[in-house]
């Protein structure tokens, strides 16, 4: 039965003309490739991002787990970033962080996993300056804006003698993310890190370079030469984006969030001055010491009459006291004196310039009609939002502070569609296998549309049996039979009979009409 239907769909194919068949080539054709294409789509995995940012080294080891453990990746990114199937993405990261890939910045300690008993000296002390580079390497890399780093560490040999030992110094080099940038603070980590960690170096002999050559370390001598060190300038950009972030605060619940925009330039007075003042008034005096001091002191003498016989000692003697009396007194007067000693602190504000920018107030719609065009805000409306961001900020007309308050129509447009464009691309990306899974579908309703719909049709049409057309003679035969079998009254046959026989032309031109078409 099969091979008589073989042959008949052949000789019916074989019958068709050739515009026909080829159309139904072309039909098989294109849907053979169709579907072939959307089952090897189905068949490939999607990749997701293994490791990115990689270092050579570290992507040619990471490449050689891959392919001892066949598992399928692509490179991408120059060869830095590596991406797999993403059913094995999270396994295959907790895999190589149990092999310790990727190292990341060189190789650390655990180069001395494996010790070898012929090793010198000279290879251990490389070897412990390796791993002292890369260890610090990896411990900077994984700062927020650092992408990669490199350290480079110059250590003198030790030295018996403490005046006859050299300094060591270390150089790091910083590959920062795009659009990234390091704070002084965070420079200032890195260093006293470097310094900190290796034996030897002091933080001013640390020096970190970026990816440019830039020298991010700062020399105090530049640091004197220059109008404002990094630290002064930092000082400056936080102190004016604090009075923005105040300002913005208080427009925002006036206004509304995006109405307003808030600028601030401040300028601070970094020069430190400490001022020492005496002052004398003649007019006051005052008792500064007093010193008094007296003396008295007598001495007896002996004494007789004058004469013969005093001097021939006959005489008795007579005594007498000699007395003297001193005082002294030493009165020292001290003028009033006052001293005043001033800092001045370092910082101060010197003058602020401030502008703001209001959106204009929309135009109120009608009922059943569209707003219109912005309309400014009146004067009255800006000398209060001026009074209420000049008490905000404190500025001082005596200082010579300036405040400009404007109010102009805000062209938000581009933001709109920039953000529309975004939320977009990332919806249609989130629903990436939802319309591959919908690709399938609609390929196989296609295929079966096109082709196996139409084979289907093909094949039942040839596997229909043909019976062979009768001729008039047994035809009579039959329906001389017929005639001879007893009719029930209103018989559908009996009735055919009785019109055959009344129009017998009209009749044979039917039935010769119903067989051509069987």
């Amino acid at each position: 039965m099969a091979v008589a239907t073989n042959r008949n769909l052949m000789r019916t194919v074989g019958a068709w003309p050739a515009s026909r068949k080829l159309s139904l080539l072309a039909v098989v054709l294109i849907c053979a490739a169709v579907f072939a294409a959307i089952i090897l789509q189905a068949r490939v995995a999607d990749y997701h991002l293994l490791f990115a940012q990689m270092e050579n080294a570290d992507a040619a080891e990471v490449v050689e787990w891959l392919k001892e453990r066949k598992i399928p990746y692509r490179l991408e990114g120059n060869g830095t970033s590596i991406h797999i199937p993403a059913d094995q993405v999270y396994e295959t990261r907790l895999e190589l962080a149990g092999s310790g890939l990727p190292r990341g910045g060189g190789v650390g300690f655990e180069i001395f996993d494996q010790q070898s008993f012929g090793m010198t000296d000279f290879a251990q002390k490389i070897n412990y300056l390796r791993a002292q580079q890369g260890e610090l390497s990896r411990t900077i890399a994984s700062l927020a804006p650092v992408e990669g780093a490199r350290v480079h560490l110059a250590l003198p040999e030790k030295r018996l003698f403490t005046e006859q030992q050299k300094v060591g110094s270390a150089s790091v080099i910083l590959k920062l993310g795009a659009g990234r940038q390091l704070k002084e603070s965070q420079i200032q980590g890195i260093v006293h890190l470097v310094a900190g960690s290796v034996d030897g170096i002091e933080a001013e002999n640390v020096t970190v370079v970026d990816s440019t050559g830039k020298i991010l370390t700062a020399n105090p001598s530049d640091e004197i030469a220059g109008p404002m060190t990094p630290g002064m300038l930092d000082y400056q950009q936080t102190l004016e984006r604090r009075l923005e972030s105040r300002a913005q605060s208080l427009l925002d619940q006036a206004l509304g969030a995006g109405n307003s925009v808030v600028r601030v330039t401040a300028a601070v007075d970094f020069l430190q001055q400490e001022q020492t003042e005496e002052s004398y008034d003649p007019n006051r005096t005052a008792v500064r010491s007093e010193q008094t001091s007296q003396e008295k002191n007598g001495t007896p003498s002996a004494a007789g009459v004058p004469g013969v016989a005093s001097n021939l000692g006959d005489a008795a003697p007579t005594s007498g006291m000699t007395s003297s009396s001193r005082s002294e007194e030493t009165i020292n007067y001290e003028v009033s004196k006052v001293i005043n000693r001033k800092v001045f602190p370092v910082g101060t504000i010197k003058q602020l310039s401030v502008a703001v920018l209001v959106a204009d107030r929309p135009a109120p719609a009608a009922a059943g009609e569209e707003a219109g065009a912005p309309v400014p805000r009146d004067a009255k409306e800006i000398q209060s939002i001026r009074a209420m961001v000049s008490s905000a900020l404190g500025i001082d007309d005596a200082r010579g502070d300036k405040l400009e308050v404007s109010s102009m129509p805000f062209e938000s447009a581009f933001f709109e569609m920039a953000s529309t464009e975004s939320m977009e691309g990332a919806g249609l990306y989130q629903y990436l296998p939802f319309i591959k899974y919908g690709l399938l579908i609609v390929g196989a309703v296609l295929l079966y549309l096109l082709l196996a719909r139409p084979m289907l049709r093909t094949l039942q049409g040839s596997a229909r049996v043909v019976t062979p057309m009768k001729t008039v003679e047994e035809l009579e035969a039959e329906l001389n039979r017929t005639e001879a079998l007893p009719r029930p009254q209103g018989d559908p046959a009996e009735r055919l009979r009785e019109l055959a026989m009344q129009e017998q032309g009209s009749f044979a031109q039917i039935i010769k009409t119903w067989l051509r078409e069987s």
